[in-house]
């Protein structure tokens, strides 16, 4: 008998269809899998790519800083060598700074004879915390409404900025191989109340800052009297120029402890037009390159600069710390609106660091990218220099 067919030919072509779109369906699922796995793979590329990126940046910036600090050494031997300098001076000798040093001493031993009842009034103590340091500092009251208010209010000041200095003092010593932080300098141009050399002072740093307002320089004293009397801070109350002269001193009324040293009429005119300023003080200011004989001998790793339009006329006669020293690491405020009141070309100033070997960034001194010079934007704000070589 021959056996029954069960499958119809209609229901055997149904079963194959069905067949066929399990296939498709198990071949489509394989695809999208694969395609999701390929996904993830490419994703896990892209991220190794852009880290590998990221270490041949840090690399070849560590190895710029690296001829940075080589050159900064070379660059330093030579200019002792051209200066009129005793073979035989000691490191130590701080004669220059002589006249600063015996008064920061006799300011902090007599309190009353130093005392100014005016400038007591002004101001109040305060806490200043930030990076596990925390200590009482002196800070106007209620006649600045900037640095002095936001202490007060916060504790801190340009976080950013006080980060930036610090690691980077500390990259500087480990990269030359310093053991005590008081063999590195740190030159604080424009001191304002004292908060940088304060704050880097407790980390053994020795740090020289200069201040023309005898106002700010007073409270500058008394800080460094209550708390850093064991830190390494120079205090020189004389303001920097390009030349020794004698000009007067005009603070913001609303925001006492910023100010502006003007020097003739042009610039008391173009200034004050824009700044409700007053009148306060006479002033007299010196050039950086009188203390060459003693900085030229130590280790300068840093400059800050902040002096409302000054720094291009302190680098007229600081040039040579740029050209021949090579100074590594330069933090300055960059404002072309009073840099060209005080007679200072903006792009200019921009492209005497650019010439001599500088890069120029908006963030920071490490793992940070470099703003090519036809890309600098000259608007206000910090910027940073850190010398790579010609």
């Amino acid at each position: 008998m021959d056996s029954l067919n069960l499958v119809s030919p209609q229901n055997n072509d149904v079963f194959k269809l069905k067949r066929n779109d399990d296939k498709k369906k198990k071949l489509i699922k394989c695809i999208l899998i694969s395609l999701f796995f390929l996904f993830i793979v490419n994703i896990y590329i892209i991220i190794f790519i852009f880290k590998l990126k990221e270490r041949y940046i840090l690399l070849h910036k560590n190895f710029e800083l690296s001829k940075t600090l080589k050159s900064n050494k070379q660059s330093k031997n030579e200019l002792i060598v051209k200066s009129n300098l005793k073979k035989n001076e000691p490191l130590q000798n701080n004669n220059i700074f002589k006249e600063y040093l015996d008064h920061q001493k006799n300011f902090c031993n007599n309190p009353d004879k130093f005392c100014n009842p005016k400038y007591e009034k002004l101001i109040r103590l305060t806490r200043f915390s930030f990076r596990n340091i925390s200590y009482q500092m002196y800070v106007y009251n209620k006649v600045d409404k900037w640095m002095s208010n936001l202490i007060i209010r916060t504790g801190k000041y340009e976080t950013r900025d006080m980060s930036n200095i610090l690691d980077i003092l500390k990259y500087y010593g480990e990269k030359k191989n310093i053991k005590k932080n008081e063999d590195i300098f740190m030159l604080d141009i424009g001191g304002n109340l004292g908060v940088y050399p304060l704050f880097l002072g407790k980390f053994g740093y020795s740090i020289i800052t200069f201040e023309a307002s005898p106002r700010n320089s007073y409270i500058i004293y008394k800080n460094y009297c209550l708390t850093s009397r064991d830190s390494n801070i120079i205090i020189v109350n004389k303001g920097l120029s390009n030349k020794e002269k004698t000009c007067n001193y005009y603070s913001e009324i609303n925001a006492i402890g910023n100010g502006a040293v003007l020097c003739d009429e042009k610039e008391k005119i173009t200034t004050a037009g824009n700044l409700n300023l007053q009148k306060e003080f006479e002033v007299k200011l010196t050039k950086l390159s009188n203390f060459f004989p003693y900085l030229l001998k130590k280790n300068i790793a840093l400059i800050k600069m902040d002096i409302e339009g000054g720094e291009g006329i302190v680098m007229e006669d600081a040039i040579e710390l740029i050209s021949k020293y090579h100074v590594p690491f330069i933090i300055t405020e960059f404002d072309p609106k009073y840099l060209e009141k005080h007679g200072t070309n903006p792009k200019q100033f921009l492209e005497l660091f650019i010439h001599n070997g500088y890069k120029i960034s908006d963030k920071g001194f490490l793992n940070v990218t470099y703003i090519a010079p036809n890309k600098i934007n000259l608007a206000h704000k910090n910027l940073y220099f850190t010398y790579s070589g010609k």
